[in-house]
């Protein structure tokens, strides 16, 4: 039973959709990991990082590089752009039109990679599917090849055949899953980040506009 099950067997048996779903496995989690770790290291506290641009409002040259790299300080750094000379009504629109701009300009980035996510969960069925179809057909043209009733030879390409179909099915529904699981969470990721800066650069905003009064 275990040398049946071995890894080996199960490649061979696999047939050509299974090396194509093992890359597409291997860049699935490759993309995850990477987007992991970029979430990870922006998570920084909304209220945290607009606490510090609060502060450094009227001092900009204390805004360091480090304040201004996450997708949230980078907006906020960029708001402080805002013509301080301009009435209140004009200052205002233009804080919005910046802030539209910045976090614009830093979506493409929150969202790098997640497309491949997306186009892995949804066509991995299908190669899985491909492979299906592919194995049953090997199945039944062994089975039609056998001279004779019982032919072991036709018997083992039958039995190839339906291995292949069910590896593949069960390798693209392997691929799909959490590519599919991970396109979501890290959507639900990306969102979260925007809501965290407007909420936060809207409590810049007030802070600026009372200390322009």
């Amino acid at each position: 039973m275990a040398e049946y099950l071995s890894w080996s067997r199960i490649f061979e048996a696999g047939g050509p959709a299974l090396i194509v779903l093992i890359i597409c496995s291997i860049i699935s989690f490759v993309v995850i990991i990477e987007r992991l770790i970029y979430y990870q290291a922006r998570s920084a506290s909304a209220r945290q990082m607009a606490d510090e641009f609060i502060r450094a409002q009227n001092a900009r040259d204390s805004i360091t590089p480090e304040m201004t790299r996450t997708p949230m300080g980078y907006v906020l750094s960029e708001c402080l752009q805002a013509d301080e000379t301009a009435d209140a009504e004009r200052r205002e629109r233009e804080f919005e039109e910046i802030k539209g701009r910045a976090i614009a300009e830093k979506i493409p980035e929150m969202e790098r990679y997640l497309n491949i996510e997306a186009t892995l969960g949804t066509v991995s069925p299908y190669i899985g599917l491909l492979g299906t179809v592919l194995g049953i057909i090997r199945a039944f043209t062994g089975l039609g090849s056998g001279t004779e009733a019982g032919d072991p030879g036709a018997m083992n390409e039958l039995n190839r055949g339906i291995a292949e179909a069910l590896i593949a099915t069960a390798a693209g529904l392997f691929v799909a899953i959490p590519a599919t699981m991970a396109y979501n969470y890290f959507r639900r990721r990306v969102n979260n980040m925007i809501l965290e800066i407007e909420v936060a650069a809207s409590r810049l905003k007030n802070a600026l506009l009372r200390a322009r009064r």
